[in-house]
């Protein structure tokens, strides 16, 4: 059945646009340039634009984690004075070492903490950086977070030594040990960590770490404080070495540099990719004459229109992204990946228009044959531009400012490449066919003269007859005024205009047209022979795989494909390990590793009670315990000997004092506030609860669960669900933290958004598709195909060893906008065409089926290089544009081909005002 469709007045706009952008030629070519040339000063923003943080870049804009944080930071606020470890989570200036032995054996042996101890006192003493003025080297003591006035110098090495000294005064359970009025939390400073059973105290570690936090409230103490931690940075990498530890590090900025070495690694490799694409475009380029005439053709090949096709993708960018950044919008790193998107999109256009160039009436002036490819090339380009356009401004909704971002500046950017195609590219295709019409050499533009016979001419046309017998006797006319005559006659209007002939009795000029009573001979005589890959694809592709038997290998392998496509969506994994947002050589990729050790059990929870009721209460009392069972008894906590809450400490001390417990202010109120300033964990005590400065009251306080198993995306994500659904069922007003929570959120909201987005984008796509391709029936194949396509990507990507991630969803979204371009391509193609349905399908591939593969393949090759680089974002990129473009086009090959042939032509129910080809 018919269906309200945009594609009779698409195509007509362009039809009446192909005579106007010749026309204008000179302006649509020009005006672009200086365009381009204007909005490149946007990139001058650059510097100040870009946006690295991790947890901005890739945790939602409302996460929950950034209320959480907020609430921590405002109740306990940093005091670069009265800093404790792991008690702020302000810190934005620290260094961080992780130090395993070589041997693989535990870290508690003396000799390891010996060396762990000279590492320790030279990074604290020794390495220093320059003040302004270099009158002073400035060292970890003059940088250090202090409490009263001292530097935390990771004093459980120094304790650790004298414990072998002078016998276990220390108590060293797991994961709390120390003396019975100071708990030292061991879980963050040892991993790997075996007990013995009998006592749970520690047999052997594996692994333990330092920490050097850094002043960073003023902002030339901030800048002191990086430059240490690139010092400390340095040497790791060129001068440490040790025979008896091996270190991994990080500090506060290397996860940013780490994404912006992604960036500089892309910048090769694109040009090595568009290098690549520029000399298959320019290969394609180029026509070759049949026979018997073989070689190039010099006059009919467009290698300057290859490389303003090129450039139109390169100007989109520019374009793209300085109006953009002119307009202050961020920019962060994953939209390095755009200009690939970009010039991939660009040369598909590229191909689609010059093969309707190709198929145009080369009798006909410019301006007929503009009109004639345009309104052939135009609706599929619209297709193509604006369904990668919807999807990515579909993309701008979701909750992760990262792909946000990254959709923004996609589309704008294909926006503009769309504009260029129909204005620069369009201007230029118009002055390379004044080129071929002046018989101009396609390089170098001087002209040319070729020599055919009459003979020849004759033969080529499909009646025997071309040329009235009074015409004929112009073949053996050689009068110079007559040739003079006619050559100055209509000289823009002949297929045949300026060529030389040859009879057998000798060349002669042959008039640019023929006669006016005889013109009509000629422009109605044969059509142009397609290239032989056209006609390969017409007279042996086709029918071959219109046949019965690879119909039926065709459904078998679709059924395989989608089988293991199948398999691999319900198999998908989500999450974003932080350590694949850096290449495999970077050091902090190490670190991520070494940092799962504490991971898998040790990591704190920290757990808030806001305004909460009075403590003089046995029944609130009673609820608070209650409240830390519920988080300890998880199968994330390790229960309650890894909890570290004044709460229970006070009640133990009451214990061994044989206090009854009666709800009275005297117990409640003056006898804990003597205990939290005057026992020997007081100064912890003091950084945990928040009081009232009039009331003397308790406005806050917080404590600490001990965490495991959350080593994985996914444990990340259950995990703080779990807690906060705790949080949530308490009496009280409770907010719970943890340093990962910013990437459990993503891990949250990630599939979530990515139905959602891929949902509305399949849903607009399909109604883009039918409004562009006047067939209710074509359009739900257009709808199947997009389906199949998109389910393939998911599923082999999953089996590729890619998660459902921030990265990967971005490629999702672009996977959705390429799988319309290869399907609806090939349907439109199909609608446009005339003749049964195995005629039409025929049609459609030798009409599009060239353009389809040149673009799919092109794209290959030019994305080809980035698997060369070893970084999980441009990996994840990589594969899914493999697997969309290699999926996409055997679809639009050979899937879509073969179900289309399956129906009868009277079953898609096409206007006749839509057959073109």
């Amino acid at each position: 059945m018919s269906v309200l469709s945009l594609e009779p007045l698409i195509r007509r706009f362009f039809e009446a646009w192909g005579p106007i952008a010749y026309r204008f030629r000179w302006p649509l070519f020009i005006l672009p340039l200086l365009l381009t040339i204007g909005l490149s000063f946007g990139f001058l923003r650059l510097s100040t634009l870009r946006v690295d943080d991790p947890a901005y870049v890739f945790t939602p804009s409302d996460a929950r984690w950034r209320k959480e944080l907020k609430s921590f930071s405002e109740n306990w606020p940093l005091n670069e004075n009265k800093f404790l470890p792991g008690k702020s989570f302000e810190t934005k200036r620290f260094v961080n070492v992780l130090i395993r032995a070589r041997d693989g054996g535990s870290v508690l042996r003396e000799e390891v903490l010996k060396e762990i101890q000279v590492l320790n006192q030279w990074i604290s003493n020794n390495i220093s950086v320059p003040t302004d003025d270099g009158r002073f080297n400035l060292t970890y003591q003059d940088l250090c977070l202090s409490y009263d006035w001292v530097c935390g110098g990771n004093e459980h090495i120094e304790m650790l030594l004298e414990r072998n000294r002078i016998g276990h005064f220390l108590d060293l359970s797991y994961p709390r040990g120390g003396n019975k009025d100071t708990p030292v939390y061991l879980g963050t400073i040892f991993g790997d960590v075996e007990v013995f059973r009998e006592n749970n105290t520690v047999k052997s570690a594996k692994i333990t770490q330092l920490f050097y936090f850094l002043k960073q409230e003023q902002s030339i103490v901030r800048r002191y404080s990086s430059d240490f931690s690139y010092a400390v940075e340095r040497f790791f990498l060129h001068y440490y070495k040790s025979n008896l530890i091996s270190v991994s590090f990080a500090h506060y900025q290397s996860l940013q540099d780490g994404l912006g070495e992604n960036a500089e690694r892309f910048t090769p490799n694109f040009v090595v990719s568009f290098t690549t694409l520029s000399i298959y475009a320019l290969v394609s380029a180029f026509c070759f004459k049949s026979k018997p005439q073989r070689g190039i053709d010099w006059i009919r090949s467009k290698p300057w229109l290859a490389c303003a096709g090129l450039s139109t993708t390169l100007m989109a960018i520019v374009c793209g992204f300085g109006t953009l950044m002119l307009m202050g919008v961020s920019y962060n790193v994953i939209n390095t990946i755009i200009p690939f998107l970009i010039i991939a999109i660009g040369i598909d256009d590229m191909f689609i228009m010059s093969a309707c160039w190709e198929q145009s009436d080369e009798r006909q002036p410019v301006p007929v044959r503009m009109a004639q490819t345009l309104s052939h090339a135009g609706v599929a380009v619209t297709i193509t531009n604006v369904t990668d356009i919807m999807s990515f401004a579909i993309g701008c909704i979701t909750d992760l400012p990262g792909i946000q971002l990254f959709c923004l500046y996609a589309c704008v950017s294909v926006a503009y490449c769309y504009l260029f195609q129909i204005t620069y590219f369009c201007g230029f295709m118009a002055i390379s066919g004044d080129l071929e019409r002046q018989k101009r050499h396609c390089l170098f533009f001087y002209k040319t003269v070729g020599s055919i016979s009459i003979a020849e001419l004759n033969k080529s046309h499909k009646e025997e007859t071309v040329f009235p017998a009074n015409f004929r006797k112009f073949q053996r006319t050689k009068s110079s005024n007559i040739h003079k005559t006619y050559s100055e006659s209509s000289p823009d209007t002949s297929f045949y205009s300026g060529r030389s002939l040859s009879s057998e009795s000798g060349k002669t000029h042959v008039p640019a047209t023929p006669p006016p009573a005889y013109q009509h001979v000629v422009q109605t005589g044969h059509d142009k022979e397609p290239s032989g890959i056209v006609k390969w694809l017409g007279e042996t592709y086709g029918p071959f795989i219109l046949t019965n038997p690879v119909r039926a290998i065709a459904g078998l392998l679709f059924l395989v494909y989608i089988s293991g496509a199948y398999y691999g969506c319900v198999n998908f994994r989500e999450g974003l390990n932080p350590g694949n947002l850096v290449t495999k050589d970077h050091y902090i990729s190490q670190y991520f590793e070494d940092i799962k050790s504490f991971w898998k059990s040790g990591p704190q929870l920290h757990v808030a009670i806001l305004n909460p009721p009075d403590l003089i209460s046995s029944k609130t009392r009673s609820q608070l315990l209650s409240t830390a069972a519920a988080f300890e008894n998880t199968e994330y906590s390790l229960g309650r000997e890894g909890t570290v809450f004044f709460l229970l400490e006070y009640l133990n001390y009451l214990d061994q004092l044989n206090v009854e417990l009666e709800d009275t202010a005297k117990l409640w109120h003056y006898k804990l506030r003597s205990w939290l300033k005057y026992t020997g964990g007081s100064s912890q005590w003091a950084s945990d609860i928040k009081f009232n400065e009039t009331t003397n009251a308790i406005e806050a306080f917080r404590f600490y669960i001990a965490m495991k198993n959350i080593v994985e995306p996914n444990q990340h994500k259950l995990a703080a669900k779990l807690m906060r659904e705790i949080a949530d069922s308490q009496p009280f007003h409770v907010e719970v933290f943890y340093e990962a929570f910013p990437f459990a959120d993503q891990y949250l909201i990630i599939l979530p958004a990515m139905i959602f987005n891929v949902v509305i984008s399949l849903l607009c796509m399909t109604v883009v598709s039918l409004l562009m391709v006047p067939s209710l029936p074509s359009g739900f194949i257009i709808f199947l195909s997009i389906v199949s396509i998109n389910l393939g990507v998911f599923g082999y990507m999953t089996l590729w060893g890619v998660n459902l991630d921030a990265v990967s969803m971005i490629s999702i979204i672009m996977s959705i906008g390429f799988a319309v371009d290869l399907s609806g391509h090939i349907v439109y193609a199909f609608v446009t065409s005339h003749g049964d349905t195995n005629q039409r399908v025929i049609g459609a591939l030798e009409a599009l089926g060239w353009p389809i593969f040149q673009g799919a393949s092109s794209t290959i090759a030019g994305i080809t290089i980035l698997y060369t680089v070893d970084a999980y974002i441009i990996l994840v990129f990589f594969k899914t544009i493999w697997l969309t473009m290699v999926i996409g086009a055997v679809h639009g090959l050979f899937f879509i081909p073969v179900f289309l042939s399956i129906f009868p032509v009277g079953f898609f129910r096409i206007p006749k005002s839509s057959e073109l080809h």
